[in-house]
Protein backbone atom coordinates (compact mmCIF):
# COMPACT_ATOMS: atom_id res chain seq x y z
CA UNK A 1 0.00 0.00 0.00
CA UNK A 2 1.38 3.41 -0.96
CA UNK A 3 1.85 6.11 1.68
CA UNK A 4 -0.84 8.27 0.09
CA UNK A 5 -3.31 5.38 0.28
CA UNK A 6 -2.52 4.94 3.98
CA UNK A 7 -3.17 8.62 4.74
CA UNK A 8 -6.39 8.54 2.70
CA UNK A 9 -7.47 5.38 4.50
CA UNK A 10 -6.81 7.01 7.89
CA UNK A 11 -8.81 10.07 6.88
CA UNK A 12 -11.62 7.78 5.74
CA UNK A 13 -11.67 6.04 9.13
CA UNK A 14 -11.80 9.40 10.91
CA UNK A 15 -14.73 10.56 8.77
CA UNK A 16 -16.47 7.20 9.23
CA UNK A 17 -15.97 7.46 13.01
CA UNK A 18 -17.55 10.92 13.04
CA UNK A 19 -20.51 9.70 10.97
CA UNK A 20 -21.02 6.68 13.25
CA UNK A 21 -20.84 8.87 16.39
CA UNK A 22 -23.40 11.26 14.90
CA UNK A 23 -25.68 8.34 13.93
CA UNK A 24 -25.44 6.83 17.43
CA UNK A 25 -26.30 10.20 19.00
CA UNK A 26 -29.23 10.62 16.62
CA UNK A 27 -30.45 7.07 17.37
CA UNK A 28 -30.18 7.66 21.12
CA UNK A 29 -32.05 10.96 20.73
CA UNK A 30 -34.97 9.14 19.13
CA UNK A 31 -34.86 6.13 21.48
CA UNK A 32 -34.57 8.22 24.66
CA UNK A 33 -36.92 11.00 23.53
CA UNK A 34 -34.49 13.88 24.10
CA UNK A 35 -32.36 16.19 21.98
CA UNK A 36 -29.50 15.69 24.44
CA UNK A 37 -29.21 11.95 25.21
CA UNK A 38 -25.61 12.01 26.48
CA UNK A 39 -23.76 14.74 28.40
CA UNK A 40 -20.36 15.01 30.04
CA UNK A 41 -20.32 16.47 33.55
CA UNK A 42 -18.18 19.61 33.54
CA UNK A 43 -18.22 20.57 37.23
CA UNK A 44 -18.22 18.96 40.65
CA UNK A 45 -21.52 20.50 41.78
CA UNK A 46 -23.16 17.06 42.14
CA UNK A 47 -20.45 15.26 44.13
CA UNK A 48 -20.83 12.60 45.57
CA UNK A 49 -23.63 11.52 43.19
CA UNK A 50 -21.29 11.98 40.22
CA UNK A 51 -18.16 13.97 39.39
CA UNK A 52 -16.59 16.06 36.68
CA UNK A 53 -15.69 13.82 33.76
CA UNK A 54 -18.56 11.36 34.19
CA UNK A 55 -20.90 10.66 31.26
CA UNK A 56 -24.64 10.84 31.89
CA UNK A 57 -27.40 9.27 29.80
CA UNK A 58 -30.73 11.09 29.80
CA UNK A 59 -34.29 10.21 29.00
CA UNK A 60 -36.87 12.78 27.98
CA UNK A 61 -39.90 12.97 30.25
CA UNK A 62 -43.05 14.99 30.27
CA UNK A 63 -42.50 17.71 32.86
CA UNK A 64 -45.70 16.61 34.65
CA UNK A 65 -43.87 13.34 35.46
CA UNK A 66 -40.92 15.09 37.15
CA UNK A 67 -40.69 15.01 40.91
CA UNK A 68 -38.54 16.37 43.71
CA UNK A 69 -35.14 14.56 43.87
CA UNK A 70 -35.04 13.82 40.11
CA UNK A 71 -31.70 14.83 38.60
CA UNK A 72 -32.34 16.85 35.46
CA UNK A 73 -30.26 18.44 32.74
CA UNK A 74 -31.42 21.85 31.60
CA UNK A 75 -30.17 24.72 29.47
CA UNK A 76 -30.95 28.07 31.08
CA UNK A 77 -31.05 31.10 28.83
CA UNK A 78 -27.66 32.79 28.65
CA UNK A 79 -25.70 29.68 29.71
CA UNK A 80 -23.54 27.91 27.12
CA UNK A 81 -23.15 24.69 29.12
CA UNK A 82 -26.13 22.59 30.26
CA UNK A 83 -26.68 22.37 34.01
CA UNK A 84 -27.08 19.01 35.80
CA UNK A 85 -28.79 19.48 39.16
CA UNK A 86 -31.38 17.92 41.40
CA UNK A 87 -34.98 19.20 41.60
CA UNK A 88 -35.49 20.45 45.17
CA UNK A 89 -38.90 22.13 44.77
CA UNK A 90 -41.73 22.70 42.35
CA UNK A 91 -43.00 26.25 42.06
CA UNK A 92 -46.76 26.98 41.90
CA UNK A 93 -46.32 28.45 38.37
CA UNK A 94 -45.08 25.09 36.97
CA UNK A 95 -41.37 25.95 37.06
CA UNK A 96 -38.79 24.03 39.07
CA UNK A 97 -36.09 24.84 41.61
CA UNK A 98 -32.79 22.96 41.45
CA UNK A 99 -29.54 22.77 43.38
CA UNK A 100 -26.29 20.90 43.01
CA UNK A 101 -25.77 18.32 45.77
CA UNK A 102 -22.34 19.81 46.61
CA UNK A 103 -23.49 23.45 46.49
CA UNK A 104 -24.24 25.33 49.69
CA UNK A 105 -27.13 27.27 48.17
CA UNK A 106 -28.96 28.10 44.98
CA UNK A 107 -27.86 30.43 42.21
CA UNK A 108 -30.41 32.85 40.73
CA UNK A 109 -31.07 30.77 37.59
CA UNK A 110 -31.80 27.66 39.73
CA UNK A 111 -34.84 29.21 41.41
CA UNK A 112 -37.02 29.22 38.30
CA UNK A 113 -36.25 26.55 35.70
CA UNK A 114 -38.76 26.66 32.87
CA UNK A 115 -40.13 23.31 31.62
CA UNK A 116 -38.95 24.18 28.07
CA UNK A 117 -35.35 24.41 29.33
CA UNK A 118 -35.31 20.80 30.59
CA UNK A 119 -33.49 18.36 28.29
CA UNK A 120 -33.98 15.16 30.27
CA UNK A 121 -33.64 13.14 33.45
CA UNK A 122 -30.45 11.25 34.33
CA UNK A 123 -30.95 7.48 34.02
CA UNK A 124 -27.41 6.09 33.81
CA UNK A 125 -23.86 7.21 34.70
CA UNK A 126 -20.51 6.06 33.28
CA UNK A 127 -17.61 7.38 35.38
CA UNK A 128 -14.56 9.13 33.84
CA UNK A 129 -15.41 8.68 30.11
CA UNK A 130 -16.45 12.33 29.82
CA UNK A 131 -12.83 13.44 30.30
CA UNK A 132 -12.33 12.75 26.59
CA UNK A 133 -14.97 15.34 25.66
CA UNK A 134 -13.67 17.78 28.27
CA UNK A 135 -10.10 17.42 26.95
CA UNK A 136 -11.20 18.01 23.36
CA UNK A 137 -13.38 21.04 24.12
CA UNK A 138 -11.09 22.57 26.76
CA UNK A 139 -7.65 21.93 25.34
CA UNK A 140 -7.65 20.64 21.75
CA UNK A 141 -10.20 22.93 20.09
CA UNK A 142 -8.92 26.19 21.67
CA UNK A 143 -5.36 25.27 20.64
CA UNK A 144 -6.18 23.69 17.27
CA UNK A 145 -4.20 26.25 15.27
CA UNK A 146 -1.07 25.64 17.36
CA UNK A 147 -1.54 21.88 17.14
CA UNK A 148 -1.80 22.06 13.34
CA UNK A 149 1.32 24.27 13.17
CA UNK A 150 3.26 21.88 15.44
CA UNK A 151 2.19 18.86 13.36
CA UNK A 152 3.14 20.64 10.12
CA UNK A 153 6.57 21.54 11.51
CA UNK A 154 7.10 17.98 12.78
CA UNK A 155 6.04 16.56 9.40
CA UNK A 156 8.36 18.93 7.53
CA UNK A 157 11.25 18.05 9.86
CA UNK A 158 10.61 14.33 9.38
CA UNK A 159 10.49 14.69 5.61
CA UNK A 160 13.72 16.73 5.64
CA UNK A 161 15.41 14.12 7.83
CA UNK A 162 14.30 11.31 5.49
CA UNK A 163 15.53 13.24 2.45
CA UNK A 164 18.91 13.93 4.07
CA UNK A 165 19.24 10.32 5.19
CA UNK A 166 18.46 8.99 1.67
CA UNK A 167 20.94 11.33 0.10
CA UNK A 168 23.63 10.34 2.62
CA UNK A 169 24.03 13.89 3.84
CA UNK A 170 23.69 12.80 7.46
Amino acid sequence: MAKGDSALSTLGYIVLGIIIAYAINLGLSVALNTSMPVVAVESNSMVPTFSRGDILFLVGKNTSELKVWDIIVYSPEGQSVPIVHRIIAMNPDGTFQTKGDANAGQLAFEKRVEPAEIRGVVIFIIPFVGWIKIAVTSFVIPNLLWIIVALAVAFAALQTFRYLKRSDKI
